[in-house]
């Protein structure tokens, strides 16, 4: 016998089994970041759970996936609406609503589910659509996850703003630079530890003479690979292009100033994911390391400018004004 008892009790719609959607994820996992094993414990902390609070067989089925639950898109959730569709199974359950969806998604879940009689379970929500009142405890569980997730976001942003203008937050370095390793975890990296390669500086040199010269990105890059200049430590390529050349000449850290939130993360609302926009000019910050210049500041700011006047006629709309090319067909007669 079960020595927790749910009001009202779990039985099976059909026959003397249980069926039980159980849903699991891990939003980001990685090195340093969340164990997908944490989908293992989901799942043997909720086969737990059950057994605790049924008197009757139970098969369990385990949706397990990764990535952000804002993504509408993922192969799990899709799966998650087909399992309710097939009107199998008298339980879902998930550890909280954030995990199977976020966002008013996760109450619409609900609302499909009570459609086709699943129940649904949400322990860390207070969350039971078999009780009275569920609607308003999804709602407010749902633009709960949603808050967290706005204001986990800010924090982080405030957290590397200030880290940057106190010479940390120096996550990458491009070719030419030399970035010290850290001992441990904790240790953070100030940018008067990062240092130029010797060895660069007449590459970079060359490498702004040839652009003052006519030279286009990719026949920049045809040289740098044929000198043999390596694209940087953090770079999977390892041959140059026009792209890859383009990149790190608009990079002012060529000229000793160190730049950071530029662009930002916009989400798509239709699909949960998020694209990169160009950001508010407030959120632009600048630090000066002349110490990390390969090229002299008005050198560098003169053949900016004349890219920008050279390219001028390639150059897209802004990320506010939709393309000319958008929505073109094109004929392969």
């Amino acid at each position: 016998m079960s020595e927790i008892k749910l009001d009202p009790p779990l039985v099976p719609r059909r026959g003397s089994t249980l069926k039980v959607l159980l849903i699991c994820r891990v939003s980001d996992p990685g090195p340093g970041k969340q164990d997908v094993k944490s989908n293992e414990d989901q799942e043997a902390e909720f086969r737990k759970w059950v057994k605790d609070r049924v008197d009757v067989p139970f098969e369990v089925t385990v949706i397990a996936g990764t990535g952000s639950g804002e993504y509408l898109d993922r192969e799990e959730s899709k799966r998650a609406y087909a399992e309710l569709e097939s009107e199998e199974f008298d339980l879902a359950i998930a550890e909280d609503l954030g995990r199977i969806f976020r966002r008013v998604h996760a109450f619409l879940f609900c609302e499909a589910a009570e459609d086709v009689g699943t129940r649904v379970i949400a322990p860390n929500d207070y969350l039971d659509t078999a009780r009275e009142g569920w609607r308003l405890c999804a709602f407010f569980a749902a633009l709960r996850h949603e808050t967290y997730n706005a204001d986990t976001g800010k924090r982080i942003r405030r957290t590397l703003r200030n880290r940057f203008r106190q010479g940390e937050a120096f996550q990458f370095v491009i070719a030419g630079y030399i970035k010290p390793k850290k001992k441990s975890v904790d240790d953070k990296i100030h940018d008067s530890q990062v240092t130029k390669d010797p060895a660069a500086e007449p590459a970079y040199d060359e490498w702004f003479t040839r652009l003052e010269k006519g030279a286009t990105f990719a026949e920049v890059a045809d040289w740098l690979n044929a000198i043999g200049f390596a694209t940087g430590p953090y770079h999977r390529n390892k041959e140059w292009d026009g792209r890859m050349v383009g990149r790190v000449t608009r990079n002012p850290i060529l000229k000793g100033v160190r730049v950071r939130n530029e662009r930002m993360s916009k989400r798509i609302n239709k699909t949960g994911r998020r694209k990169s926009i160009k950001a508010p000019e407030k959120e632009r910050l600048e630090r000066e390391r002349p110490h990390l210049a390969f090229i002299e500041p008005k050198r560098y700011d003169r053949v900016i400018r004349m890219l920008k006047e050279r390219n001028a006629k390639y150059k897209r709309n802004d990320d506010s004004v939709p393309s000319h090319c958008s929505g073109r067909w094109i004929s392969l007669v």
